[in-house]
């Protein structure tokens, strides 16, 4: 009887993933966010982020679906390395509303997908470094920040 036991360790430098451990954000589950009457937010994983979004016109809008998040490739020859355009929600009224993390000052912050099998090349944009993910299971379109 033969077994043998591998163990392999990830890196960034094989498989194009971070290196260091962090809070795993994802876009917010509908019931999860909030309106102010001016802004939509809901809380974030990472310390100093929150998710905030804003509706154009008038009046009060209840999210009630996730339709998709939009993701750009800034590096060459990444799959997983980029920024969160947004994510991207249905209201009761049939509107979209847009939410983004908001990181403060930190706006230059390179992001990270998690699970590169949630994400697809987009048809809807000319560019082949779009990528949308549909996954409605809760931090199914995760990421990390920088």
């Amino acid at each position: 009887q033969l077994f043998a036991a591998l163990s392999a360790q990830a890196n960034s430098q094989n498989f194009d993933i971070p290196v260091w451990t962090g809070d795993e954000e994802s876009c917010p589950t509908p019931r999860s966010i909030q309106f102010n009457g001016e802004v939509f937010r809901s809380p974030a994983k990472s310390e100093g982020v929150d998710w905030v979004g804003v509706l154009p016109g008038d009046g009060i809008a209840n999210v009630v679906e996730f339709d998709k998040a939009v993701f750009v490739l800034t590096e060459e020859n990444s799959e997983t390395r980029g920024f969160l355009i947004s994510c991207i929600y249905k209201t009761v009224e049939e509107r979209y509303l847009k939410m983004r993390p908001n990181t403060g000052n930190r706006h230059d912050e390179i992001m990270w997908i998690v699970r590169p099998s949630s994400w697809k090349r987009s048809g809807d944009f000319s560019s082949t470094r779009i990528l949308v993910c549909a996954d409605k299971a809760e931090r199914g379109c995760a990421f990390f920040l920088k």
